[in-house]
């Protein structure tokens, strides 16, 4: 088994001044109350793969089940009762339970539940911990491989930031300009493979704050839950983030969960600071990003029963059909985040067909305007 990269934190090596430092929609069911929530839990199979089960208030049952698996670099659904998930690496992942829940009165309702989860170090490539050093000659680099593994390595490969590869054991480069720039080494061995960087800077000290702080902020969503990142480049300086989730609530560290107590559109604002030996103060800098939990100007319990309006099936794979919308209305298929993927008119037989085949599996919204208005329906792909 080849275990995904983990990226191990970086130091600054700064060389200052010369010195080396399928059905018919249904109507929406209304919310769940928190006695009717349902939550889950989860358990580490190895290897980075987890198992999750449903649990369910006592007298309920699951009519349902919707997964997700969101993060960085994941974007995942499973519509299983107890799916099993690969996580790409360590991190941590959104993960949220939609369920349609019965209880011993016959009433359904709609339970959206979702958690933080932490992804640590697979323990099979725990003994795998890459490092490497610096030495400046001449006015050239050498990397110092200090790697230690606890079986025999493979490969060794280095991304030395300024566009250059090399696989040597101990590579000598001369940098182009002052950087700072983030060299990377890479190593395999037969189960696992690992990444440690570091930031080299050769100029003066009282480095411009643009030079060092590079601001930007991640967002991955789930209906009204959101997860934030700080994906800002800090050039190996110590940072902190503050964040302003939109609607009056503030965090800080990186990532962050948050759910919005009602549907809207909220600004979210990470505001980072970074100091360190190049920079003579803290540096500041702030990004922002919108999102909207606003799924649509109707509900599908809204539409009125004279249209008939259906989508199938659902889940849909390669096509997606509607019907029972007006004749002269257009229609747009987003994302969660609100990109538009596809758009048309609806078709005159009274069918329309949206093809899916280049859509990721997750949820859409097919938006439906004519002269009455708009109407929205939550699909889903699988």
């Amino acid at each position: 088994m080849i275990c995904p990269d983990r990226i191990l934190p970086g130091l600054l090596f700064a060389v200052l001044s010369g010195v080396l430092p399928g059905s018919k929609l249904q109507a929406q069911a209304p919310p769940c109350d928190s006695l009717q929530t349902a939550t889950f839990l989860h358990a580490d199979l190895g290897g980075y793969l987890y198992s999750f089960a449903p649990t369910l208030p006592v007298g309920t049952s699951a009519l349902t089940t919707e997964w997700a698996f969101l993060g960085e670099n994941l974007n995942q659904y499973d519509f299983a009762q107890q799916p099993q998930v690969t996580f790409p690496s360590q991190g941590d992942y959104l993960v949220c339970l939609r369920a349609d829940v019965l209880d011993d009165q016959q009433a359904v309702c709609t339970s959206v539940h979702c958690e933080l989860v932490p992804v640590p170090v697979d323990p099979i490539c725990a003994g795998l911990q890459p490092a490497f050093t610096i030495a400046v000659q001449d006015g050239s680099i050498t990397f110092i491989d200090q790697t230690v593994s606890g079986e025999p390595v493979q490969s060794v490969t280095w991304d030395l930031g300024d566009g250059s590869i090399s696989t040597e054991a101990a590579p000598v480069h001369t940098y182009p300009g002052m950087g700072p720039y983030q060299a990377c080494l890479t190593v395999t061995t037969a189960n696992c493979s690992a990444k440690a960087c570091n930031w080299i800077y050769l100029g003066p000290a009282d480095v411009p704050c643009d030079t060092l702080l590079h601001a930007a902020i991640g967002v991955v969503q789930y209906e009204r839950t959101v997860e934030v990142f700080d994906h800002s480049v800090t050039s190996g300086m110590n940072s902190s983030i503050h964040w302003d989730l939109g609607d009056g609530d503030t965090a800080s560290g990186s990532p962050v969960i948050h759910t919005y107590a009602e549907d809207g559109y909220f600004d979210i604002c990470g505001s980072i600071a970074l100091w360190g030996p190049l920079a003579t103060d803290t540096c500041m800098a702030q990004v922002c990003q919108w999102v909207s939990t606003i799924q649509g100007s109707a509900a599908i319990d809204q539409v009125p029963s004279t249209l008939a309006l259906r989508a199938f099936p659902v889940p849909f794979s390669d096509e997606l059909h509607i019907e029972g919308a007006a004749p002269e209305a257009d229609w747009t298929l987003v994302d969660v985040l609100g990109k538009v993927h596809f758009a048309g008119g609806v078709a005159a037989s009274g069918t329309t067909t949206i093809s899916g085949k280049e859509l990721s599996p997750g949820v859409y919204f097919v938006h439906l305007t004519s002269r009455s208005g708009t109407v929205s329906l939550r699909v889903v792909k699988g």
